[in-house]
């Protein structure tokens, strides 16, 4: 089968021969039948047209001589034998030389004329033409004339196709010779539109058509080709609509169908360009060889054009207002600033495509702009990179530049590819944080899938820098990109970006602020790899507020280090320096996991001058809240805070050391205020996981109350609790309302009973505890040293002026308290009598208070054998140089019941009288006694008792009494001396002393008497003696006296102590109980003898005075 190109030019030949020929024929046939009429002229024309085109039927109505003597054949109809039209031509003129057949009878056709004739070509399936094979040679060599084409129409069917036809009208040809061989080709005309919207095209031709070889080229081959050699026209084709007929056309006369090396999954040439729309077409065709290809040159200027492709994958893309120009030689295709847009998308064209075997400088630079980055281009993306844009999600606009080069495989591989961002959007799908306004370029590195890029960027209004290289871009690519930002704001937008576990721990610590932050995005090769991020930077103005400590840190600046793995995170921050109001916050943290499980969390926080308020007790953990409220701190702290998580356990906080400035701390427990706190300590867990405030040392005031401590403060998991004081230290304690209220009721009405006034000094260890459940009382447990500087108090007596040490050791179970302690006082006052180094112990149990040993007040079934008690088991003491033991016990409550029982032994009197008498000249001896005393709260009206005193030797006449006694009894100097001794048995009741007995016994002188004593100092007493005459120098009353008392004499004393009034009484009438209590006036005996003290309990007092007759008998042993 011949070539298109070929057959393309037998078809334009053989048109051109079928014309020429008939025409010929016709002119000789007309010299034949010059001379003879119409019809001969008509049969000699069909006869020979058969002849020399015996398959074609020709029909003609006429064929006459016209007025010019020209031949004029009319209505000519050319067909095949098998009915299909060639040709109509109305009319054809043919103009001879009218001199050359007169002069030299020879037939010269100067020019022929076709008025109007219409031809119709068709090629039909296997590439044959309607014409072909139609016309036979004859070889005859003719003159050439001039022809004329007036108003041609030309039909051209390719392939039977009724939409493939094209049409030629109005075509004006001139054919003028230049040679004997060679015409002038002058030609124009109009190519309809297959579509009426189209407009009709302009055709204009010229140039040369060689009939004949060259003679240097002829030989004997090809002579019967004489008529189809060379030919070359140059024209322009304008306004004319490009479709794939056309194109087909071109290419068949081009002599090569479209390139085929076009992109993988473009369609051929033809179907690309058959909505090309309006072009102008200027050309240049040659050929002067039959036997070689046509050399041609066209240049296609596209005007308004619209393409559509159809591309593998998605909806086809349509360019329209399409530009340019494209050349076509047989050595190259260029392309030269094609342009086009769809919507708000250009794109242009540059470029050479070689036509040779060799594709080496074949290359097409292709520019699109405004290519928007949406649902339509991912369509028509491979399924790999549907799924990368699918992760990266872009939006907006991008401009590419790219080179396509033909491989020598013939693909088209892009090089230097240039991905301009034109103000994008993207958001990753496993880091959806958007990314605004991007802009700069990915750049492809010569022919390789490796990238180099370059993206600025805006993120939450910050400008963020993207560099780094991709390595095989696609599915498969590696990367690494480098990201820097400064001033990006942490807020809700970044956190819903990161991974879920690392959100939650984000969330947590409610991180806000911005962030100067350098990142390196790595992925490793391979499909569906996912990436690593490591992450520096630096907070800017920031601020965390922990979910399970929510205590805002503002004005944050510090370090930070991340690395977020496909399957894990690890985050670091240091140096971190902020702020909580008016304190400063220094600190690190770090926290790790993996996929959707935190695993290790740590916060340490180096704290200053932060404000003990309620705005951290309730950022504390329900346990440390806890702790907060049964101490009620207040104050500055400075310290270490350091917050534990492991897994999803409980958060876990401790502070390994703490200090305490300016503060204040109010027990719950011992809701006592203290004031002006310093402290230091620590705060954890201990080994069986019981939450522990320890404190180092405690400084603290409570007005003049100064509080030195240390301890622990433990609460278990039980939530139980127990507070530990040690080294406790109060310096001015004072029991007032303060610190009644803090007290337990019971210990509080301990505390009034005791009623201690003035400050007093408490230390040693005292421990609290109490049940986390609410009705459960508090507990507690102390050993404490109190010192007294000389306060008074209560312990059923008014102690005054108490300075010294008292120990005590007891526990509270809640309701009631058990005590016991030893008193090391240096000095008391009772009842207005000073005593001196006050020892011995003490026992309290349920408000009851045993001062001593409570083997005084033990029943007699049950006492010790003869009540030896031990001295140290007694309270001892020293007054007026003598000893004093004591016991007591009390009830201590509103009333205060007391019992007392007290020993005096070798008190001095002349001491006593110095210190408690207004005149103590002249008064001594050493006094012995007891005293049994009860009562109740502190009135005196409720004591009552008994007692002993006694005072050997006594040297009693400076007492007022005494004084008036022996006034009124007129007793000389001579009697005027000391009493052996003197001793009285007492009772007490109802504010009243009542001497039962108060014996004066002298050597010469015995005085009895009885009577009371107010504590007021009234005194109402009767004194008895039984004198001897000679003692009585009254002359007037002896002879009444005698007679009466048989030498009694009655004395009775009244007034105040310090100023009694002693007179006679009448000698009383002795009856058998004056005369029992006179009885031992009359044993003289028992006067020489001191007599024994008989007290109810203990050891009676022992005389440390040798008894005066035994001493007066071993000084005189002749008597």
């Amino acid at each position: 089968m011949s070539r298109p190109g070929s057959e393309w030019t037998r078809t334009l030949w053989g048109l051109l021969g079928l014309i020429t020929v008939t025409s010929t024929a016709l002119a000789i046939w007309v010299h034949h039948v010059w001379a003879h009429s119409d019809q001969v002229l008509a049969t000699a024309v069909r006869a020979h047209l058969d002849r020399i085109a015996p398959d074609v039927d020709v029909q003609f109505s006429s064929c006459r001589f016209d007025l010019l003597r020209r031949v004029r054949v009319d209505d000519i109809e050319l067909t095949t034998r098998d009915g299909r039209k060639l040709a109509s031509i109305p009319s054809i003129t043919v103009a001879i030389d009218r001199d050359a057949l007169a002069q030299r009878q020879q037939l010269v056709i100067q020019h022929i004329t076709l008025h109007q004739p219409h031809l119709h070509l068709a090629r039909n399936d296997s590439g044959q033409w309607n014409w072909q094979n139609l016309i036979t040679q004859t070889g005859q060599h003719i003159q050439l004339p001039e022809w004329t084409v007036q108003d041609a129409r030309i039909d051209i069917q390719l392939d039977g196709q009724p939409g493939q036809a094209r049409t030629l009208q109005h075509l004006d040809l001139q054919l003028v010779p230049g040679g004997h061989d060679r015409y002038v080709i002058d030609a124009h005309a109009q190519v309809l539109a297959q579509h009426p919207a189209t407009s009709t095209a302009q055709l204009k031709l010229n140039g040369h058509w060689q009939l004949t070889k060259p003679t240097d080229q002829a030989d004997q081959a090809d002579q019967a080709d004489q008529t189809a050699h060379g030919l070359s026209l140059d024209g322009t084709l304008n306004d004319f609509t490009i479709d794939k007929s056309l194109v087909e056309l071109v290419a068949e006369f081009a002599g090569s169908t479209p390139p085929s090396s076009l992109p993988d999954g473009l369609p051929d040439l033809a179907e690309l360009a058959s909505g090309l729309g309006q072009a102008d077409l200027a050309f240049r065709v040659t050929r002067w060889d039959p036997k070689t290809d046509w050399d041609y040159r066209l240049l296609l200027t596209l005007k308004q054009g619209q393409l559509t492709l159809p591309l593998p994958t998605g909806p086809d893309r349509t360019l329209s207002r399409i530009q340019g120009q494209v050349y076509l030689d047989p050595r190259q295709l260029q392309i030269k600033n094609l342009r086009g847009y769809e919507a708000g998308t250009s794109a242009i064209v540059n470029g050479l495509v070689a036509r040779t075997n060799t594709t080496q400088g074949s290359r097409l630079d292709v520019a699109l702009k405004d290519l928007p980055l949406d649902q339509r281009l991912r369509k028509q993306l491979p399924a790999a990179w549907q799924t990368l844009l699918d992760v990266y999600a872009p939006s907006g606009t991008v401009h590419i530049t790219t080179s396509l080069e033909l491989s020598p495989t013939g693909s088209w591989t892009p090089t230097n590819s240039v991905l301009t961002a034109n103000s994008c959007k993207v958001k990753h799908a496993r880091f959806p944080y958007p990314l605004e306004q991007l802009t700069g370029t990915l750049s492809q590195q010569g022919a390789t899938r490796d990238w180099t890029v370059q993206i600025d960027a805006i993120a939450a209004g910050r400008p963020v820098q993207f560099r780094g290289q991709i390595q095989n871009a696609g599915p498969e690519a590696a990367s690494q990109i480098d990201v820097s930002v400064d001033r990006l704001p942490i807020d809700d937008q970044l956190l819903q970006a990161v991974s879920p576990a690392a959100r939650r721990s984000l969330e947590a610590l409610a991180l806000r602020g911005a962030v100067d932050l350098r990142a390196r995005i790595v992925r490793p090769p391979g499909t569906n790899r996912k990436p690593t991020t490591t992450l520096n930077g630096r907070l800017v103005q920031a601020s965390v507020r922990f979910d399970k400590f929510p205590w805002p840190i503002n004005e944050i600046t510090g370090n930070f280090q991340a690395t977020i793995q496909p399957n894990q995170y690890d985050w670091t921050f240091e140096k971190l320096n902020g702020h909580h109001r008016h304190a400063s916050v220094n600190g690190s943290a770090h926290f790790d996991g993996q996929s959707g499980q935190p695993r290790h969390f740590a916060l340490d926080l180096d704290v200053q001058h932060v404000n003990l308020d309620d705005q951290l007790r309730n950022a504390c953990t329900k346990e440390l809240a806890d702790l907060w409220d049964r101490i009620r701190p207040s104050g500055s702290l400075d310290g270490r805070i350091e917050i534990r998580r492991e897994n999803t356990e409980p958060v876990q906080v401790t502070i390994p050391h703490f200090t305490i400035d300016r503060g204040t701390l109010q027990l719950t427990a011992f809701p006592y205020k203290l004031t002006n706190v310093h402290a230091s300590g620590h705060y954890g867990l201990t080994d069986d996981n019981h939450r522990r405030l320890t404190l180092n040392s405690l400084a603290a005031r409570h007005g003049e109350t100064r509080i030195t401590t240390g301890g622990i403060l433990e609460i278990d998991n039980r939530k139980d609790w127990m507070i530990r004081l040690e080294s406790l230290a109060c310096n001015k304690l004072v029991a007032n309302n303060d610190l009644l209220q803090a007290l337990p009721p019971r210990l509080r009405q301990t505390l009034i009973g005791l009623n201690p006034q003035g400050p007093f000094h408490v230390g040693g260890l005292i421990e609290l505890r109490g049940a986390g459940e609410p009705g459960f009382p508090i507990t507690a447990a102390w050993n404490l040293e109190t010192r007294l500087p000389g306060n008074q108090l209560s312990a059923g007596v008014q102690l005054e002026h108490v300075a010294g040490r008292i120990t005590s050791r007891g526990k509270w179970y809640g309701q009631h308290a058990e005590m016991t302690g030893h008193f090391a006082l240096d000095s008391a006052t009772l009842w207005g009598y000073r005593f001196q180094d006050i020892r011995g112990p003490f026992h309290y149990r349920n408000h009851d208070l045993v001062i001593g040993s409570s083997q005084a007040f033990a029943p007699k079934r049950t006492r010790r054998d003869n009540l030896n008690i031990p001295l140290q088991e007694r309270v001892t003491a020293r007054a007026v140089g003598g000893l004093f033991t004591l016991d007591a016990q009390a009830r201590i409550d509103e009333l205060s019941h007391y019992h007392v029982k007290m020993n005096m032994s070798e008190a001095k009197l002349e001491q006593f009288a110095k210190l408690y008498l207004n005149d103590p000249q002249k008064l001594k001896g050493v006094m012995r006694g007891w005293v049994d005393l009860r009562g109740r709260g502190n009135s005196p009206a409720d004591v009552v008792g008994r007692g002993q005193l006694q005072v050997s030797p006594a040297e009693l006449y400076q007492l007022p009494i005494i004084v008036q006694l022996f006034d009124v009894l007129s007793l000389g100097p001579q009697q005027q001396t000391a009493f052996r001794y003197a001793q009285c048995d007492f009772q007490v009741a109802r504010s009243r002393i009542q001497f039962n007995s108060i014996d004066l016994v002298g050597n010469s002188l015995h005085l009895r008497g009885r009577g009371e004593a107010t504590f007021a100092g009234q005194v109402g007493l009767d004194f008895y003696s039984m004198l001897p005459t000679s003692r009585l120098n009254i002359p007037f009353l002896q002879p009444l006296i005698t007679p009466l008392t048989t030498g009694w004499v009655a004395v009775r004393v009244d007034g105040k102590t310090n100023n009694p009034r002693a007179r006679i009484r009448p000698a009383p009438v002795l009856d058998d109980a004056l005369r029992g209590f006179l009885s031992a006036l009359e044993h003289p005996s028992r006067r020489r003898q001191l007599p024994p003290l008989n007290p109810p309990f203990g050891q009676p007092p022992t005389s440390l005075i040798p008894n005066p007759a035994t001493t007066r008998t071993d000084r005189n042993p002749k008597r």
